[in-house]
């Protein structure tokens, strides 16, 4: 009897490995599975660690900076699946913002109530609120799918009749009466 593997939640894996918190080989245990496949996807997928620097003495946590962009030459082709997966990564780290946002929503209240506290004006405490409030993440859920949703159609590859009127160009060149080919043999069955 085979044993249903459980999936592997890769797009959470790839902000853990780039956010470089944790060992490779931590991700792995966490997520039960070995470090070489997260080794093997980082290098196929061309995913990037944040660098660590040394903490200072008066400093408690590594601060982590990002490595400097690529420069862009303008005369390159730009690669709209390159585009579309790293908005992908994008968009799952703001999913996971919004997470920790709703997971902590208790506690950001009361941080809110604590500045607030003195005010005279309830306007600043309102809109703080406002900012934490239901309606608030919800829209940003929905903005999110959404940008989800269009850098998945972006991406996708060509249809069946987009990939069959390319081919005929490419038979025909240019001229609408191009050159068929020689015929193909069928065998019926």
């Amino acid at each position: 009897m085979k044993t249903s593997r459980p999936t592997v939640d890769w797009p959470r894996i790839e902000l853990e490995y780039c956010a470089n918190e944790d060992s490779i080989r931590e991700i792995a245990d966490r997520h039960a599975i070995s470090d070489t496949a997260i080794r093997k996807r980082a290098k196929a997928e061309k995913w990037v660690r944040l660098v660590r620097t040394p903490p200072s003495a008066n400093q408690c946590e590594p601060e982590l900076t990002a490595p400097p962009p690529r420069p862009v030459d303008p005369s390159e082709p730009v690669d709209p699946v390159a585009i579309a997966d790293g908005g992908r990564g994008l968009v799952w780290r703001m999913l996971d913002e919004l997470d920790a946002t709703t997971t902590r929503r208790g506690e950001l209240e009361d941080m809110i109530i604590a500045a607030t506290d003195g005010d005279d004006d309830t306007a600043r405490r309102e809109s703080m609120m406002r900012a934490v409030s239901l309606s608030s993440r919800a829209n940003n859920l929905k903005t999110l799918a959404l940008a989800f949703k269009t850098l998945n159609e972006a991406s996708a590859p060509q249809g069946k009749k987009a990939a069959a009127q390319e081919r005929a160009t490419q038979i025909g060149g240019s001229s609408r009466f191009g050159s068929i080919g020689p015929p193909k043999l069928k065998a019926v069955q």
